[in-house]
Parts: structure tokens; sequence; C-alpha cells
């Protein structure tokens, strides 16, 4: 900050009024580029290199609340770095990295090039302010939304690992042509290591997945329960109506609304279902019209929870129902999509009015409010 406060004092520099940072963050190091411009429109590039237990003493200085922009791309540490930087400058912006690269790194790549074209894409951005210019900023959460996040994906982790741990398990028995064992793991090994067939290299792993098996339920048993009552606290209101959707359970609200955060954001339904990755890509040229497979850049994770009820929202929703039937010639997949897509098209329209299910089951919903009733009093 030294150096700046001086080059403005300084009555043979001309004063800087933008300041424009592209920030390459790294475990051990950041990367940035400045692009200051004067009063008189011109441009003086500056760069470095910081480390990241630095970063206070050596990057915040430099910035300023005054016309100063800071742009990073999103990563495992993206959202911190913003939270650092973000009280000390105009504006921090957090971009998807892929969308980034798609239009702006190619050609020769390194850290230092990297940078420099973060700085010259945000400087255009902010200086033409053009909301189609195709600026891809990432929504930033709040802290408590960050924690829902981080648990719901440890609990999917542990949700993948007891997969497998069932996949592996199935393969052993295949293997010797057993059968008739798919819920081992929940009704007990003792009958299945009686049989014969089995040696002793079987049995000592089939023992052993069992008790990693029950080490992982108990984690994320522990896991949702922290997600539900972070959730119940922070989206209490949220929860209460979108568990009226048959086939969504509080769990499943509380990953919707640890994506969403609020849908004041979202414009439209159609923002809302690209930003959850439940729209297709379309390729049009002339006459011709390609429909690909889902579009990844979005967060995917209300999408998979949704995805496990979904035969409960079919069946709960007679429009549902009869569109499944038109499309019973159609891959299952698309279908699958489509229903998931109008499901978050009715949470929107639910959350902006405020108002319960068109195709509302008050039995269902009375079970989940007891279930989320308990989950308050833990945490009154």
């Amino acid at each position: 900050m030294a150096k700046k406060r001086l080059a403005m004092n300084d009555p043979k520099v001309v004063p800087i009024v933008g300041e424009y940072f592209g920030v390459d963050l790294h475990k051990d190091q950041i990367t940035w580029h400045r692009i200051g411009r004067t009063n008189d429109g011109r441009l003086i590039r500056t760069a470095g290199i910081v480390s990241t237990d630095r970063l206070i003493e050596d990057f915040v200085p430099l910035l300023s609340t005054e016309s100063c922009y800071v742009i990073l791309e999103a990563s495992s540490s993206g959202f911190f770095f913003y939270s650092l930087v973000s009280p000390h400058c105009s504006k921090a912006f957090v971009i998807n990295p892929s969308a980034f690269r798609e239009l702006y790194m190619t050609g020769k790549k390194t850290d230092k090039i990297d940078a420099k074209r973060l700085a010259d894409r945000l400087m255009y951005h902010v200086e033409m302010n053009d909301p189609e210019d195709g600026f891809p900023e990432v929504f930033v959460p709040d802290e408590e939304a960050l924690q829902l996040r981080r648990l719901v994906t440890t609990y999917e982790l542990l949700v993948k690992q007891a997969t497998q741990l069932k996949n592996q398990l199935k393969a052993i028995f295949k293997a010797k042509i057993i059968f008739g064992y798919d819920d081992i793991l929940s009704e007990g090994i003792e009958e299945a290591l009686k049989d014969e067939r089995l040696d002793t290299a079987d049995k000592a792993i089939i023992k052993s997945i069992r008790l990693v098996h029950d080490a992982l339920e108990m984690e994320k048993a522990q896991i949702k329960e922290e997600v539900l009552k972070i959730g119940a606290h922070r989206f209490r209101r949220e929860i209460d109506l979108l568990i009226g959707i048959p086939g969504v359970s509080i769990m499943g609200a509380t990953v919707f609304m640890a994506d969403v955060v609020t849908i004041d954001r979202f414009s439209n339904p159609k923002k809302l279902t690209s930003y959850l990755a439940s729209v297709g890509k379309v390729d049009a040229s002339g006459t011709t019209v390609r429909n690909g497979g889902l579009n990844k850049r979005g967060r995917r994770t209300s999408y998979r929870f949704i995805l496990q009820g979904l035969l409960h929202v079919i069946h709960g929703n007679e429009c549902f129902g009869r569109f499944v039937e038109r499309h019973a010639a159609t891959r299952q997949n698309k279908v699958r999509a489509a229903i998931v897509r109008k499901t978050f098209v009715a949470m929107y329209y639910m959350l902006k009015k405020e108002e319960p299910y068109r195709f509302f089951d008050e039995r269902i919903y009375l079970r989940k409010q007891k279930e989320l009733g308990k989950i308050i009093k833990k945490i009154a």
C-alpha cells in the first residue's frame, strides 16, 4: 500500500483511477497481475508472486476499497481467498474455471499468463458494464451454506465408499456361485459365513468389509445429523415448504437450499435449472438441432438427491405420471432428467410465491413435519 500512496502523491505520476487484479491461486503461492488505469487512459501493468502464508502481509495491502477489483477462479480454496480479499477491495469476483478456459486459456499457458488474462477479462467486464458479455461469475455462498456444501460432499463420499464395499462383497459371493445375500450387511453375516464354498480368505475379507461398513454407517449418520441441524437452522421456512413435495425428503430439501441459498438471485426458473445442471446441451445450426447430454457446468448435487426419490415424485404428481406415460418410448434417462427439471421449476415457484405444492399430500407432509420437529428440538 505504501508504494501506491507514494505514486498517488507524486505530482509527476498520473493518479490511478481503476485497478484490476487477476489472481492465479495455488496451494503454496498466488501469481497476480495488476492493471492500473490512469486518469488520462493509459494502462500500467505490474505483476508478482506471493506466498499463501503471506497473503495478509504482502497482497492485501496492494488493494484499495475504491475502484479496485479482484478476479480468481473457483477452486477448493477459492472461497476462503475470496473471504480474505473481498473486504479490502471494491468487489472480488469468483469465476467458473471451465467456462473461462474454453474462451481465454488457449495457446501458451503459465501462471503469469493466466493471471494476465484474468485481469484483462475483468477490466473488460467492469468497464464495459455489459450484462450480456458472458462473464462466468460464480455465486459465493455465505459461511453456513458453505459448511452445508462441505458436509454434503463428505456424506456423498461416504455413501460412495459404502456402495463400493457392497459391490466387493457381491463379487466374493458371485465368484463362488453363491446368491441370495444382497442385504447381508444389514441382515447379518453369520449365516452366510457357514457356507462351505467360502474359503478362509473369503471369510476374513467379508468380516473386514462388515466392520468397515458399520463404521461408515455411523459416520454417515453423524454427518447427516449435522447437515439436517444446520439446514433446519438456516433454511427452516424453505425446508418446511419444500417437503410438501412427495419424494423430497428433509435431506433433499436441505441440499437443494444449500445449492440455491436464496431463490431471489434467479430471475426465472430457466436460470435455476441451468445452475442446477438439469438442462441439456443444444447444438443448433440452420435447420439441424442436436440435443446432447446434461450441461455439467452447474451444481449437480441437488439433481442427485432429487433423483433418489424420483419414483415418489412421479407417483405424487398426476401430471408427471401422464408425462412418463406419453414418453414411454423415450430413453428413460431423458425422462428422468425432464422430471427432475420440472420438479426444480415447481420448487422455484413454491419459494418465489411462498405457496404449497399443488399436489400436496397431507399424510406424507405430516410425517416429514414430525421428523423436522425432532431436528428443531435438538438445535433449540
